[in-house]
């Protein structure tokens, strides 16, 4: 069987992040239902934007998956996605998060751990398995989305420093999808957990992670 799709993953080399990628993985080969190809890199300093358009440009399937390395995923998140996603469509699922810094609104709220080393996966899973609904289109990652379209849209704008400006061109990017005409959705019932920017070293060290 083919892959379905391929996952772009840009990773923050440090120790901390390090951690994080192991249970990244280890969720993503364990949760997802549907054949699948990793693109990944691991930097230390390179700009990130750069990077994911490298990755998407050289993706060998038109179907992608933008994801984090401080991203934990659900069982079988990939399913309402795929149902979701055509060449048109942007794809976002529910991110679910701690609150140990400023959240999107459209994402979920349960603090299942806020370090690689006490993230309880079982109660995460066991959350998610519920089924719940969010409102709004969703936030920026992970998300599905057309290789070709994407790069047709112009990729990621490369001149936004993401660390200064956090989701700029993740955000200028979807407003000009939907000024094209195009769609943005989000999947019902599939769900990640994300750290929320734990690939910083000062998150890591800061107080409220402990």
């Amino acid at each position: 069987m083919s892959a379905a799709f391929t996952i772009i993953l840009p990773h923050k080399r440090n120790p901390g992040n390090n951690a994080a990628l192991a249970i990244c993985l280890d969720c993503l080969q364990t949760n997802t239902a549907n054949n699948f190809i990793l693109m990944m890199d691991a930097a230390t300093n390179e700009p990130l934007y750069p990077r994911v358009n490298r990755m998407v440009e050289y993706a060998p399937t038109d179907c992608c998956v933008y994801w984090a390395s401080d991203m934990f995923a659900a069982p079988n998140w990939d399913i309402p996605m795929l149902e979701a996603y055509d060449e048109t469509t942007f794809v976002n699922n529910t991110v679910v998060e701690p609150g140990v810094i400023a959240m999107y609104g459209g994402n979920h709220k349960a603090d299942f751990g806020r370090r690689p080393d006490t993230f309880d996966r079982p109660a995460f899973e066991a959350w998610a398995a519920q089924g719940h609904t969010a409102g709004g289109d969703g936030w920026f990652a992970p998300y599905m989305f057309s290789r070709k379209a994407f790069l047709d849209t112009g990729g990621l704008d490369i001149t936004v420093d993401p660390d200064r400006e956090f989701g700029g061109a993740d955000m200028t990017l979807f407003d000009n999808w939907k000024a094209a005409g195009n769609r943005v959705v989000r999947a019902p019932n599939s769900f990640v957990y994300h750290l929320q920017r734990w690939s910083d070293l000062d998150e890591q060290e800061a107080e409220k992670r402990r």
